[in-house]
């Protein structure tokens, strides 16, 4: 979300150009080059309003007032204050203009809790217009992260907590554009980690999904991550009651929201948040499945899913990351009727392709008991030399690695190791064996 440093005139509208957005892991470069069956929902139009001489010209004295002086820092918040209170009524058209969106950002930073909750509560009814604009999305991505800061102080949280409301209320009239807009959705994934009280500089450094680093991990996956997250609970019911109000809204829209790159990525993140929350996971995770059903039996929770339909999407970029974060935080019971009933019989052709393969990876790197490396490896253990020639290595390290941590078929690794020795110095190479042996 990086910004140009080139200024164009005011009163321009903000450049809609669509930046690519990459999920999943950093193997992915091969995936999302071949793949180019994304589908896009396009954003609703929205007429901005042209800014008049005046305004402009106050904003641009205020920036030449604040932006680079040292001024004490009681005065520059009654400062940014006072100015944020001129935007009242017009923050979508001076949020979405190039060169007064800086000025807002320095404002946003530098003003009081009470006007930066004001400020976020007077542009909610247009939060989504400018949540989606290239602009925009930094004067909102700025306020919410200085909102982010004051949640140390247990004071803050009803007022912050009154202006977030008001914001979702705006969102889920109609999430899906926000969802799959590039900037939208990188909006939407702050928003949601502000809501878990998660540090937002932790959401812009880190990467939406593990690397094949991670999956070499002889613990268990993203352990350290999770807890973090589970300890952590600031305004957790509405965390929750976001999440459903929003699919709820888009229920229409789930085939469009499982092929777009960008809501595949806000999916990810609120699989993300809501790990340790099994109930909420299952109805999630069901509903990302394409259910039909209005409540699975205990004994099902498949039912109401079309398998062959879901073996088909695991073949698109977007679809394949979203199964891979499913398969990372679903509960044992659904990860285990997924490998059983949706995926078995099927691992070597998935493996063969330039999608679906990460998420045969994803099924060996978040395997929960030996029966289930029975499974994998019957389809792939005597696969590898086929799943080498076809470029597929990272298919046999996520076996061999889920192997090792689960202490299941060591043996026969080491017979196929005999029988396939120059596979394995090839791995040997790569100092993989050397991890497996440890």
């Amino acid at each position: 979300m990086g910004r140009k440093t080139s200024k164009k005139h005011a009163g321009v509208n903000a450049d809609h150009t669509v930046e690519s957005v990459s999920g999943g892991n950093a193997d992915d470069n091969n995936r999302s080059h071949k793949d180019k069956k994304t589908t896009h929902v396009p954003q609703t139009s929205f007429l901005r309003k042209q800014i008049d001489p005046e305004t402009a010209k106050y904003f641009a004295e205020i920036a030449n007032a604040i932006e680079g002086t040292e001024i004490d820092p009681e005065e520059r918040s009654v400062i940014c204050g006072n100015a944020l209170e001129e935007t009242r009524g017009k923050e979508a058209e001076l949020a979405t203009d190039y060169i007064i969106s800086h000025t807002l950002q320095t404002l946003l930073e530098g003003c009081s809790l009470d006007h930066l909750c004001s400020f976020l509560q007077s542009c909610a009814k247009n939060f989504s217009h400018i949540a989606a604009d290239r602009s925009g999305s930094h004067v909102v991505e700025t306020a919410l992260k200085s909102l982010s800061f004051h949640l140390q102080d247990n004071e803050n949280h009803s007022l912050i907590e009154h202006a977030l409301k008001k914001i979702c209320k705006a969102i889920v009239v109609n999430p899906v554009d926000l969802m799959c807009n590039c900037h939208g959705s990188h909006v939407l994934r702050s928003l949601l980690y502000l809501f878990k009280g998660v540090p937002l500089e932790e959401f812009h450094s880190t990467k939406s999904s593990v690397g094949l680093a991670e999956r070499l991990n002889l613990k268990a996956p993203h352990a350290k991550d999770n807890v973090s997250l589970q300890s952590v609970q600031i305004f957790p019911s509405l965390l929750k009651k976001f999440v459903s109000e929003m699919l709820n809204a888009a229920s229409e829209d789930i085939s469009k929201l499982q092929m777009n790159q960008y809501s595949s990525l806000v999916l990810q993140t609120v699989l993300k948040l809501l790990a340790g929350n099994e109930q909420e996971l299952l109805h999630l995770i069901r509903v990302l499945l394409g259910s039909s059903a209005g409540n699975a039996n205990a004994g099902n929770l498949l039912e109401g899913i079309t398998i062959r339909n879901i073996l088909r999407l695991v073949e698109e970029t977007a679809y394949s990351h979203l199964m891979e974060a499913i398969l990372e935080f679903a509960p044992e019971t659904l990860y285990n009727e997924l490998l059983t009933k949706v995926f078995r019989k099927s691992l070597f052709r998935m493996s063969s392709h330039h999608c679906a393969n990460f998420v045969v990876q994803a099924l060996a790197s978040h395997a929960k008991s030996q029966d289930h490396m029975d499974l994998i490896w019957e389809e792939l253990g005597t696969k590898f030399r086929d799943l080498f020639e076809m470029g597929k290595s990272g298919v046999v390290v996520s076996v061999l690695a889920a192997t090792q941590r689960l202490h299941s078929h060591e043996h026969e690794v080491c017979c196929e190791y005999s029988r396939s020795h120059f596979i394995f110095s090839r791995l040997l190479c790569s100092n993989i064996l050397d991890v497996w042996m440890i």
